[in-house]
């Protein structure tokens, strides 16, 4: 997760056509760093009994974890 970060902070924002594929492993990065984060958040939400707040980041968590998913398979079937 930390690693996953650290990818996230030091990565460029702008990419040229060549780095696609580092653009799209940087974009996955985020994509599960962000899933990680989110289920953390639903964990406490749940723990203090916000169902709605659990809902929601749930609902979050899952497209995050879809979106790193789908980032990961487009790049091994583009190589």
């Amino acid at each position: 997760m930390a690693e996953q970060l650290s990818r996230y902070r030091n990565s460029d924002s702008e990419a040229e056509p060549a780095q696609t594929t580092d653009v799209e492993a940087h974009s996955r990065a985020v994509a599960e760093y962000l899933g990680d984060m989110l289920g953390q958040l639903e964990s406490m939400a749940r723990h203090q009994g916000f169902d709605l707040l659990v809902y929601l980041l749930s609902m979050a968590r899952v497209e995050a974890e879809t979106t790193a998913r789908d980032k990961g398979s487009r790049r091994r079937t583009s190589a």
